[in-house]
Order: C-alpha cells, then sequence, then structure tokens
C-alpha cells in the first residue's frame, strides 16, 4: 500500500484496504490455523495488519502535525474492527459461525485451564464455542482500549521515540502505558521501558513521569544517555537502591553480622483507567517536591539521604506551612512536629514487601510508622534527647549535622561514618522524615493520592505459584 497525503491518497487507500478486508471477513466461519493457540490469542488478523502499516508510514514522519494526521485513520480501523467483532460475537454466541478445526478436548483441558475452566457435564463443542466466545469477547474489549485511547490521550498515538529509561519496571509494568501529560512510557517488548515525547513536550514533564514512577516504586530511574557505559553504571547503582534498609537497619545486630537477608520490595500495582492496561498521571500542581524525593532515592547512605529528606520538608514548609499556619515566628523545629503528628495518621499510597522467612507479605509504610513511634519512645528516654522536640532532634541532629558536616577544634567533631552509632541514628532520622516525606508529597499532589491498589491479595497472586514450587 502506497501513502500519499496528496489529493487524498491515503484516505483512498484506507477506505478501500477497509472495504476489502470487511467483506472478506467471515462471520460464518472461525478457521484455526495454529489450532488452540489461534483462538486462545485471537484477534481481527487483516484489521491489525493494516494498523500496522499505516504505523509503519506515520512514522515515516517526526513532526508532531503530520503524524497527527494519521489519528482519523487508526479511529476508522479500530471502528471497523470492532464492528466485526460484535458480528462474529453474535454469530458465535447463536451457534451460527463454524469453528474449524475443532480442538480436541486434551487441547482444551491442557492449554487452557490457566484462563479458562473447562466444563466435563457438557461437550467438547459446546466448551470449544464458550471459549470463542470468551476470547472475541477480550478481542472487542481491546479494540474499546484502543479507541478510548485515541479519544482520550491521543498523543500516545503521534508521540514518538525518545530516551530508554533506566531503573526497575519490567514485572509490573510490561503490558501497560504509562501517561503523564503528553507524554507516555511504553515496555519495546523486550522488557526495556522507552519515553515517548512530542514536539510539545517539555524536558519537565519527562522529568515529573519518571520522578512519579520513582516515589510509587521506592526505586530510583533515570533518562539514558548518550554514553552506555555511564548508563550500564548508573543502571547497576540504582537496582542496589533498597528502600528496605531502613528498616534493616533497625535490627541491632544486623551490622554485627551477617543476618539473613528474607526481605524483598514489591513494585506497586498502580490503579488502571476502566480495567485497561493504561496508567494516567493528571498534571500535578507540585512536581519540584517529587524532585526532592527522587534525589533522596538516588542517595545510597543514610548522611546524604537525610539531607534530601529534609529538602522535600522544607519544600512543603515553603509552600504549605507557611502560607497556610502562618506562624508568627517561623521555626523548622514547629514545622517538622506539625507535619509528623499528621504524618503518623495518614495513610499514604502502600509499598508491600515479601518476608520470605515468614512467608508474610507487610506494608512498609504501617512498618515504618511502627518503626517511627518506637524511636520517638526511643528518644524520650535518651538523657541527651529526652528534653527536645522530635522536631528539635531532626533540625538539629540530623539537619545541622548531615548538612555542615564540620565542628569541633580542628574538625574533632566533625561527622563520622561511623556505622554503629551516628549511621544507626540518622538512619532513625530518616525514618522519621520519610514519613513526613509520604505525607506532604501526598498533600501537596492530591491528585497523586490512592493510585496504588491497597489490597494484598493482588499481590499475593505473584507468590502463590512461587510458593507451591517451594512446597513441592
Amino acid at each position: 500500500m502506497d501513502f500519499d497525503f496528496e489529493g487524498g491518497g491515503i484516505i483512498t487507500n484506507i477506505n478501500d484496504e477497509l472495504r476489502t478486508i470487511e467483506e472478506n471477513f467471515s462471520v460464518e466461519e472461525i478457521y484455526l490455523k495454529y489450532g488452540i493457540a489461534s483462538l486462545m490469542y485471537y484477534e481481527a488478523q487483516d484489521f491489525q495488519q493494516l494498523i500496522v502499516k499505516i504505523n509503519v508510514e506515520r512514522d515515516k514522519y517526526s513532526d508532531t502535525q503530520d503524524r497527527l494526521m494519521f489519528i482519523p485513520l487508526y479511529k476508522k480501523v479500530y471502528l471497523a474492527q470492532r464492528k466485526k467483532l460484535l458480528e462474529l460475537y453474535d454469530a458465535v454466541k447463536n451457534r451460527t459461525t463454524k469453528i474449524i478445526p475443532e480442538p480436541t478436548r486434551e487441547e482444551m483441558q491442557i492449554y487452557t485451564n490457566e484462563s479458562w475452566k473447562y466444563l466435563t457435564d457438557i461437550s467438547n463443542l459446546e466448551n470449544v464455542y464458550l471459549y470463542a466466545e470468551n476470547r472475541i469477547k477480550y478481542a472487542i474489549f481491546k479494540t474499546e482500549e484502543e479507541l478510548y485511547t485515541l479519544r482520550k490521550y491521543p498523543s500516545v498515538y503521534y508521540n514518538y521515540k525518545s530516551n530508554y529509561v533506566g531503573g526497575v519496571f519490567s514485572y509490573r509494568y510490561d503490558d501497560e502505558i504509562i501517561i503523564y501529560d503528553k507524554v507516555n512510557i511504553i515496555s519495546d517488548g523486550m522488557h526495556h521501558f522507552r519515553l515517548y515525547c512530542n514536539d510539545s513536550s517539555k524536558a519537565s514533564d519527562k522529568r515529573a513521569l519518571l520522578n512519579i514512577m520513582a516515589y510509587l516504586n521506592g526505586c530510583p530511574n533515570f533518562e539514558f544517555l548518550a554514553n552506555s557505559e555511564i548508563n550500564n553504571k548508573l543502571d547497576e547503582l540504582y537496582y542496589r537502591f533498597d528502600l528496605l534498609d531502613c528498616i534493616r537497619l533497625r535490627n541491632p545486630n544486623y551490622l554485627k553480622a551477617n543476618v539473613e537477608d528474607t526481605f524483598h520490595l514489591e513494585l506497586p500495582i498502580i490503579k488502571n483507567i476502566k480495567g485497561y492496561k493504561m496508567i494516567v498521571f493528571e498534571k500535578l500542581p507540585h512536581e519540584g517536591i517529587l524532585d526532592l524525593y527522587h534525589a533522596s532515592l538516588k542517595q545510597f547512605e543514610p548522611l546524604p539521604r537525610c539531607v534530601f529528606l529534609y529538602r522535600v520538608f522544607e519544600y512543603a514548609a515553603s509552600y504549605h506551612y507557611k502560607p497556610t499556619i502562618m506562624p508568627e515566628t517561623y521555626t523548622p523545629e514547629a514545622a517538622l512536629n506539625y507535619y509528623l503528628s499528621l504524618a503518623l495518621n495518614y495513610n499514604c499510597n502502600p509499598l508491600y514487601y515479601m518476608d520470605w522467612k515468614k512467608q508474610q507479605l507487610s506494608n512498609y509504610f504501617t512498618v515504618l510508622k511502627h518503626e517511627a513511634k518506637v524511636i520517638l519512645e526511643e528518644w524520650r528516654n535518651t538523657p541527651y534527647l529526652a528534653r527536645k522536640t522530635p522536631g528539635e532532634i531532626i533540625y538539629l541532629t540530623g539537619r545541622n549535622f548531615t548538612a555542615h558536616g564540620a565542628s569541633g577544634n580542628m574538625g574533632d567533631r566533625n561527622m563520622q561514618y561511623d556505622y554503629d552509632k551516628n549511621y544507626l541514628h540518622i538512619n532513625n532520622i530518616n525514618i522519621v522524615l520519610e514519613i513526613i516525606a509520604r505525607y506532604v508529597v501526598e498533600l501537596l499532589n492530591p491528585k497523586l493520592q490512592n493510585v496504588v491498589e491497597r489490597r494484598k491479595q493482588y499481590y499475593m497472586e505473584r507468590y502463590k505459584k512461587i510458593m507451591e514450587n517451594k512446597e513441592k
């Protein structure tokens, strides 16, 4: 097919091809070219091949205005596909469609058992028809998904490839489109994730989307650079970051011996729209606070991480506490106390982790809040800290200590990386700051509240087979 924008050539060709496809699309017979697999992965092949051809033609153009001209063509093909699939579904439901060759009972029981329950009290042919209804209905659902995307988020279709994304995404978001404004992230089909944008996309939009994903995942990420060596180093470095270290360091024996590590952080299940494989974030009013939080995830040691977590609080103090509370005299200690009391009673988006030793799935932030309350009690019973408020402890022995570092005569009271003393104290401060940071990020960006699935059973699905294999 030779597309030509001039003289309406492309429209004429699409109409001609569609007419041919519709004329040849049979609702009287489903031919299973590859046996049961053709039914398992059923799709309207001729329509899909036409979509591929449009993709090829679209990708010959890099200008957004040129690529926009293909949107009506996509809609036209998917509308025609939906019409024919609905006709086929009715025909299958009325049993006026022949399915040839008929899959055997053994094929139906073996190959469809994960998505379909074979009914032994009816004939094999009736099982085949019921399964066909199921697969065609799914094909209609996927077509509706494409039409919804074209209607609500057309930039997904006219965006062009930008850079790859480094970080942990693979097992959770492989089949999903992740959208922020007119920027999106999609898997390339090989478990690598890539940014897509257009001429009107801003660098800040791409950064905001990466920051949101880092915040929800609890893992740092980055946009690939031209230098592959640096990309590999950053990818390996960020992969090693683990938010669970905050909890590990609460174990008094963790730095004294080889403690068995049985924790594994889960990526969150972010809620989809209408059940479609689509994650959409609306434009946020305070993208800047997510920049600071993401920076904190890129600090592996508690000391520098404390600096960036404190900056998250400072941002909230500037843009929320001061203009809202309007204290006569602002002190960071008072603002810290204010946010801490609210944060300890707030349920932020969850992050679950698996404890393999206990075979138990826990919400990281529920555990972190419990630890924060224990830490506050420890501070109340520590002579040097007992007379200070939590805000004063965080500001004086956390923020000032890590930000300035040098003190005393010729540095005799310098900040030290003595892992069993200052290191653990700063980790305790970070636990409290993390609780505050999560609260203020969602306070200033309410559209981020409750975007993650909270129900544990959905996360446990991933572990059922693993645990079954362990028991064997």
